[in-house]
C-alpha cells in the first residue's frame, strides 16, 4: 500500500482549514448614503441643462483639451496619485494574505567530524556522519470571529478610497490647467487692450502738441496728457511677467520644465458654454468623487471596529510540518515524519490594550463620520456658491457693459466740450481714464464668469475620471486591474 507524502497531507489539512470558515458576528451594519437634513433642492434650481462629462471640451479649444490630456497624464499631482493607489492596493494584498494558509519549504544539511582515542590501542579514531533533511510547514488560523475578514476588508475600502482621491485630484488639476489657460488668454487680451490704449493716448498727445504749438492748449494739458500716457505705458510689464508666470504653471501643471512651454494665438476669450445639468444634492454622493471617498474612508473605519472587537475573543491556529531525513542523499526519501498541532490563545489580561483599540477605533469611526458629513455639505455649498455666483457675476457684467456705453458717451461729450472750449483738458482726460479702466476690468471679469463656471463644473463632479489610466497604459489595455 502506497503511504501518503507529507505534501499530500499537508494540502490536506490546508484543505480542511480552509474549509472551516469562522463567522463574522461584529460585521458592521449598513449605514444611510446621506445625512438626514440634506436639502432636497438648490436654492438656485434648474431642471435643464447639459450633461458636464469632459467640461472643458465644452470651451472648443484644442490648446486647452491638449492641456489638460497632457497634465492628467504626465502631470506629477496625478503620478503622485498612481503610485499612493498602488500603495494601497498592496496593502490591501498584504491584508487579504492572512486569510490564507501560509507554506514554507524547509532544508538543512549537516556534517560531523569527531575524534576519539582508544586507550587500548593508543590511537585517535576519526568519525564522519553527514544528514539531510527536507520539509514543509504550514500554518493557518482560523478566522472564527471575521478578525482577519475585517482588516482585509477594511484594506479593500481603503484602496478603493485611494482610487476615489486619484478621481479627486484629477479634477482639480482639469480645474488648474482650465482656470490658468483662461487666464493667460485674460492676460494676452489685456495686452493688446493696454497696446490699444497707448495708441489712442499717443494720438491725442499728438494732438495736444500741435494745439500747444498753435497756442490752442496750455502746458499743463501736454502734461497731464503725458502722464495719462505713461501711467497706461507702465501697466504692460506687470501683464508681461503675469504671461511668463502664468506660462511656467501651465508648464509645471503639464509635467514639463518651468520655461520650456510656449503657446501661441491671440484669439480672445472663449464663449460661455450652455448651463450644465445641475441636478439634486443628493446626486453629488455619486457624482462626487471626495464624497465618495469620505464614505469608503468611513466604512473601512467600521470594519476597524469589528476586527478590534474580534480581537478580544481567543484565536485558533493550526499547523503542520512534514520532514524527510536521511544520512546520505540517495536515502533522504526513506524516512519521514509528520506532525500536526494546533493551539488556542484566549485573552485574559492585557492591561487593557485590546478595550482601548476598541475605544480608538469607534473614536475613529466618529471622526469620518463627522468627516463624511462635513464633505457632503461642503460639496453642497461650493455648488450654492457657484450657482449664486454666476448669477450675480451676470448681472455685474450687465451693469458694467452699461456703465461703459455711458463712460463713452461721457467721453465724446467731453471731447465735444473741450475742443469748444467750454471746458478744461481735465475734464476730458478723466472721462478717457475712466472709459480704459472699464474696458480693461470687463476683460477681466467676462474671465472671472468662465472661471466661476469651472468651479461649478469641479462643484458638479461626475464619473468622467473613472476612465483615467496610468501612466503608460492605454484606455484599451486590460492587462492590469486597476480598479
Amino acid at each position: 500500500m502506497n503511504r501518503p507524502t507529507p505534501l499530500l497531507l499537508l494540502l490536506s489539512v490546508m484543505s480542511i482549514a480552509l474549509l472551516a470558515g469562522g463567522c463574522a458576528p461584529f460585521a458592521p451594519g449598513n449605514r444611510d448614503a446621506a445625512p438626514q437634513t440634506l436639502p432636497a433642492h438648490y436654492s438656485l434650481y434648474s431642471p435643464q441643462g447639459e450633461a458636464c462629462g469632459q467640461w472643458w471640451q465644452r470651451f472648443n479649444s484644442p490648446q486647452l483639451d491638449t492641456l489638460v490630456d497632457k497634465a492628467l497624464a504626465d502631470g506629477f499631482t496625478l503620478r503622485q496619485y498612481w503610485a499612493k493607489l498602488e500603495q494601497a492596493q498592496a496593502v490591501a494584498r498584504k491584508s487579504g494574505a492572512a486569510l490564507m494558509p501560509s507554506l514554507n519549504a524547509t532544508g538543512d544539511a549537516g556534517h560531523t567530524r569527531s575524534w576519539s582515542k582508544t586507550p587500548t590501542a593508543g590511537a585517535d579514531t576519526l568519525s564522519l556522519s553527514d544528514s539531510f533533511g527536507l520539509g514543509l510547514a504550514a500554518s493557518y488560523e482560523l478566522d472564527l470571529w471575521g478578525r482577519l475578514r475585517a482588516t482585509a476588508h477594511s484594506g479593500i475600502l481603503d484602496a478603493q478610497g485611494s482610487r476615489e482621491d486619484l478621481n479627486t485630484a484629477a479634477i482639480t488639476v482639469a480645474g488648474e490647467v482650465s482656470e490658468a489657460w483662461l487666464d493667460l488668454l485674460s492676460t494676452r487680451q489685456q495686452i493688446r487692450l493696454v497696446h490699444s490704449q497707448i495708441a489712442t493716448n499717443e494720438q491725442i498727445l499728438n494732438v495736444q502738441n500741435l494745439l500747444f504749438s498753435a497756442s490752442q492748449a496750455s502746458a499743463l494739458d501736454v502734461l497731464q496728457q503725458r502722464e495719462a500716457l505713461a501711467a497706461t505705458r507702465s501697466l504692460l510689464p506687470t501683464l508681461h511677467v503675469q504671461v511668463r508666470t502664468l506660462l511656467n504653471k501651465l508648464a509645471v501643471l503639464t509635467g514639463q520644465a518651468p520655461g520650456t512651454l510656449h503657446l501661441d494665438g491671440d484669439g480672445g476669450l472663449p464663449m460661455l458654454p450652455a448651463f450644465p445639468e445641475t441636478g439634486l444634492p443628493a446626486d453629488l454622493l455619486a457624482a462626487r468623487p471626495d464624497i465618495r471617498s469620505a464614505g469608503l474612508s468611513l466604512s473601512s473605519a467600521d470594519w476597524l471596529v469589528a476586527a478590534a472587537r474580534a480581537d478580544r475573543l481567543p484565536n485558533l491556529t493550526l499547523s503542520a510540518s512534514g520532514q524527510y531525513t536521511g544520512s546520505t542523499l540517495a536515502s533522504l526519501f526513506d524516512a519521514w515524519s509528520l506532525n500536526l498541532a494546533s493551539s488556542l490563545v484566549f485573552p485574559l489580561l492585557d492591561g487593557g490594550t485590546r478595550a482601548a483599540e476598541v475605544d480608538r477605533t469607534r473614536a475613529l469611526a466618529d471622526e469620518r463620520l463627522a468627516a463624511y458629513e462635513e464633505t457632503v455639505f461642503t460639496a453642497i455649498q461650493e455648488v450654492e456658491d457657484a450657482l449664486s455666483t454666476e448669477a450675480g457675476q451676470q448681472e455685474y457684467l450687465q451693469a458694467l457693459n452699461t456703465q461703459l456705453a455711458a463712460a463713452r458717451q461721457a467721453l465724446g461729450e467731453a471731447r465735444r466740450r473741450y475742443l469748444n472750449g467750454v471746458d478744461d483738458y481735465l475734464s476730458m482726460l478723466n472721462a478717457l481714464t475712466g472709459v480704459q479702466q472699464l474696458e480693461r476690468t470687463l476683460v477681466q471679469e467676462q474671465a472671472d464668469l468662465l472661471k466661476n463656471r469651472i468651479a461649478l463644473y469641479r462643484a458638479l463632479g461626475g464619473d468622467w475620471t473613472d476612465r483615467l489610466t496610468p501612466p503608460g497604459i492605454s484606455t484599451n489595455d486590460t492587462s492590469r486591474n486597476h480598479s
